[in-house]
């Protein structure tokens, strides 16, 4: 069965991209995997703790529903939906979950400044270069991209209109 696999963030494309892999999951007739990574263990003695384990797991189970619910009000009822937690890094993480050739992987391209840069690559990027699957990177909206008062009035503008446009055609 197809699969459409989605890094889950709460950034702002995080939250665009679970919406896109909601739509292609419906599309696409497919179960959608929410693929939430936690930072690796800081050792082998603290990963023996199995409580300390548990709790990490709970809390990015917590932030899967809670970004569902940012985003959608929910996990959506009309798509199957399952919850992976998974130690590691997010791209090696996603690219190692999303393994098979029709895998779909979404992920959110958020805006990244120039020092964040320097630091490391993004998991988008990640993605593309070492996915077996297609990857959807899903950038953020328009007004999370806005660098200026004047282009964030602007890009808001448009939003509001998009909105009053849409609202009135029901």
């Amino acid at each position: 069965m197809n699969r459409v696999v989605v890094g889950v963030h709460d950034s702002l494309a995080g939250l665009c991209a679970l919406r896109q892999a909601v739509t292609e999951a419906r599309r696409r007739g497919a179960i959608l995997h929410a693929v939430r990574a936690w930072p690796p263990t800081p050792g082998p003695r603290v990963m023996a703790v199995q409580p300390w384990r548990s709790v990490a797991v709970q809390e990015a189970t917590v932030a899967v529903q809670q970004a569902f619910d940012d985003a959608m009000g929910g996990v959506p009822d009309d798509v199957t939906v399952h919850v992976m937690v998974t130690a590691g890094p997010p791209g090696a993480a996603l690219v190692e979950y999303a393994d098979r050739a029709d895998d779909l992987l979404v992920v959110g391209a958020g805006q990244r400044r120039w020092l964040r840069r320097l630091v490391g690559s993004s998991v988008a990027r990640y993605c593309v270069r070492h996915a077996h699957c297609p990857v959807l990177a899903v950038p953020p909206p328009e007004l999370a991209q806005a660098g200026s008062i004047s282009t964030l009035a602007r890009a808001l503008r448009r939003e509001v209109q998009q909105l009053v446009d849409t609202s009135g055609t029901g």
